[in-house]
């Protein structure tokens, strides 16, 4: 009966929540030394109420003989992702870039909630891409969690990324978060696929190990089916700053608020009326010894006598720490949305280091952001940073490249007196950061084989890469000073930050490039105006010369023929001027468009340039986005093109294609060898042609950003395809 009931205590122990046994070392008379786990209480009387466990180690035995490290098959990801050539390419670059990994690629949540369930299955690591077949990356990830299947680590793998997705990805639990589409996003996923292997892989080592031989840290008692304290042990005793001796006896209610009486009571009853096998939790706010009321998680399981329940055993846990975390989560949401409406690389990064200080409690940090144009000058051996991520204390030739502070915290700008070092490119440990794209956390700078400064006054630091923008750094002047859960936070920050300088970027080439586009269109207007007035106001005055020397001369045959010429001649250059503006202003960059029907802006160009024309339109066209008027002026270049090379009676189509619409004829069409010559000016296959037409039409193609192409019709005549995607 005694073996009975350790074996059944044990095995609720086991599978209770956060609870670690203390491991001690006991050498029977014969056989191997087994390790095995004891808790003790003081009153031995009744076995019921004995906590003696009782766990044989085997893995234990056998770590310790291996030296503590055991052994390990080689690691194994699973990868999902419903694009079948993204997943096995990307399948196949992490097995060929990471030393025996093994890569299961699956393209359904289904298959990978198969995968993991499989008790055979062993997983190192998750990746997975955001848009899923059934639901999305983060909500399987935490229906996943809430199953009790997903115990890996996790990285989101997506091309949907941007700084919100990459904080609530962090923030529900994965480990990492890569973009995909860039140059360098499968190098992102290796560097981070074996950070996450290597870190997972000590983690667990420890955690085995610490769940073999830490002592139950927790608060621990046990009541009777009354509900009165029989046993505390010293870490109940010290949190609610009683005696133990003094416990025994007293309620468990008299330690929780009366507002959490009924709950306390209610879970108790539940305990008793229970097989002897379930664990029940329960929150109170609870006054933990001379501190203030604090809130608190219970863990209670039944004790078992002969198949009666004659107690209960519980743990408590101080949880205060959630709400401060979540606090600090709420506060780095908060400034994720300040990092969203920053347009600079300098405000994100003094908005950064703000919320390092505000959310995340963290006094020294800093951002860096890379320049490749530095106005250089020679470090000397007198001007040591304070800091290892500074320049070499060593003179060196300058560089035009590197790392240069953009924003400090107020603590930091102390320490370095208001100068910061640049980080120069070599070996250093923010460099090496930067360079691989990984994160480095060093619990003691002065310890690590990379350090320019062996003297400096930091002792821990954080270098988290922010792409290819630069580096933020987390330091603290006291060792060991980081913990994992301060890390992450910043990670987070960090990843906001990155996604805020990409858009900051992209809006500044953006904002280039209209203004570049705004001074073309400047210098086209002063060449149409230059055009206009100084060359239209001189044959405007010739054209008025010529009409009253015709007044002149009367019924002059002979004068009368050469006035017709003059007419003729100042008609053609009218023209040409004509087209040179309307060139002119075809070609200037578009800065706003709207949705225009095609086949109205067809109907309105046949109005203007003949209405006697065959012009036959489809009625499917589609309707682009596109200038109203410039496509009235292409529609209207096409239909006298036609006019003028296939005359009066030329049949002109207008039809929808695939990328975007064609217009047919039926003249004679342009011979294959010419045809890119045709979208130029000054070509025309009739003497009495400008040679403007089709490279009116060519110019507002591309001020619209789209595409054109000549070929020939289904009636031997000239086909304009236009694509506008």
């Amino acid at each position: 009966m005694f073996r009975r009931k350790l074996a059944s205590i044990g095995d609720r122990l086991r599978t209770a929540p956060r609870l670690r046994l203390r491991e001690s070392r006991i050498r029977p008379t014969t056989g191997p030394t087994r390790a095995v786990a004891c808790v003790l209480v003081s009153q031995p009387t009744t076995l019921a109420k004995q906590f003696i466990v009782t766990h044989s180690l085997f893995e234990f035995n056998e770590m310790v003989a291996a030296g503590g490290s055991g052994s390990r098959p080689p690691p194994s990801v699973l990868y999902l992702d419903p694009n079948a050539t993204v997943r096995r390419r990307t399948a196949d670059s992490l097995e060929s870039a990471v030393d025996d990994l093994t890569v299961e690629a699956v393209g359904t949540p289904t298959d990978l909630r198969r995968a993991l369930s499989d008790p055979h299955s062993a997983y190192a690591c998750l990746i997975t891409e955001y848009r899923l077949s059934e639901t999305d990356a983060l909500s399987l990830y935490t229906s996943l969690r809430s199953d009790d299947i997903a115990d890996v680590p996790a990285v989101l793998y997506t091309a949907d990324g941007d700084e919100l997705l990459a904080s609530n990805a962090l923030t529900a639990g994965f480990s990492g978060y890569v973009p995909k589409g860039r140059d360098d996003s499968l190098e992102r996923l290796r560097a981070q696929l074996r950070t996450v292997v290597e870190t997972e892989s000590r983690a667990d080592r420890l955690e085995r190990y610490r769940t073999l031989v830490e002592t139950v840290g927790d608060s621990m008692y046990i009541l009777d089916d009354d509900g009165r304290i029989e046993m505390a042990n010293e870490a109940m005793a010290r949190a609610v700053g009683v005696p133990q001796s003094e416990l025994v006896g007293k309620s468990i209610t008299e330690f929780v608020l009366p507002a959490d009486t009924n709950r306390v009571l209610q879970t108790l009853r539940e305990i008793h009326a229970t097989d002897g096998r379930a664990w029940e939790t329960v929150e109170v706010t609870a006054t933990l010894g001379e501190g203030p009321l604090c809130s608190v998680e219970v863990n209670v399981a039944p004790l078992v006598d002969e198949g009666t329940v004659t107690g209960s055993v519980g743990v408590v846990r101080d949880i205060s720490s959630h709400a401060e975390q979540e606090r600090r989560i709420r506060r780095l949401h908060d400034g994720t949305r300040r990092l969203m409406g920053a347009t600079e690389a300098e405000t994100i990064a003094r908005i950064v280091t703000d919320i390092a200080a505000d959310a995340l409690d963290l006094e020294l940090t800093a951002v860096h952001l890379y320049r490749d144009d530095i106005v250089t000058r020679s470090a000397t051996a007198s001007e040591p940073p304070p800091s290892e991520s500074g320049s070499s204390a060593e003179s060196r030739e300058p560089s035009t490249r590197g790392l240069v502070p953009a924003a400090m915290s107020t603590a930091c700008i102390d320490l370095f007196d208001g100068v910061a070092p640049r980080i120069e490119p070599g070996g250093s440990i923010a460099w090496d950061a930067y360079e691989t794209g990984e994160t480095v956390v060093h619990d003691d700078v002065r310890a690590a084989p990379n350090v320019r400064n062996p003297e400096t006054p930091i002792r821990s630091e954080a270098v988290i890469p922010l792409g290819e923008h630069g580096i933020f750094i987390v330091r603290s002047l006291e060792p060991d000073d980081l913990d994992q859960e301060t890390v992450t936070l910043a990670q987070i920050l960090a990843a906001n930050a990155e996604a805020s300088l990409d858009r900051a970027q992209r809006e500044a080439e953006l904002a280039e490039r209209r203004q570049e586009l705004e001074r073309q269109n400047e210098r086209l207007d002063s060449f149409a105006s230059t055009v206009s007035h100084d060359l239209r106001n001189p044959l405007t005055l010739a054209m008025g010369r010529a009409e009253m020397l015709d007044h002149q001369l009367g019924d002059d045959g002979a004068a009368s023929a050469h006035l017709e010429e003059i007419d003729w001649a100042h008609d053609r250059m009218d023209e040409l001027i004509e087209n040179v503006l309307t060139l002119a202003r075809s070609g200037k960059q578009l800065t706003e468009t709207e949705t225009v029907d095609l086949a109205a802006s067809v109907d309105r160009a046949h109005r203007t340039v003949d209405s006697t024309l065959t012009v036959e339109t489809a009625t499917s066209l589609p309707a682009v986005d596109a200038d109203p008027e410039r496509l009235r002026v292409l529609f209207e270049n096409v239909l006298r093109n036609a006019r003028e090379h296939a005359g009066d009676g030329v049949t002109v189509t207008v039809e929808p294609t695939p990328g975007g619409f064609a217009i047919s004829d039926d003249g004679p069409g342009i011979p294959a060898h010419a045809r890119d010559a045709a979208l130029e000016w000054g070509y025309s296959t009739n003497a009495d042609g400008t040679g403007f037409g089709l490279a009116i039409v060519a110019e507002i193609v591309e001020a619209h950003g789209w595409s054109l192409s000549l070929e020939e019709s289904a009636d031997g005549g000239l086909r304009l395809v236009v694509s506008v995607v």
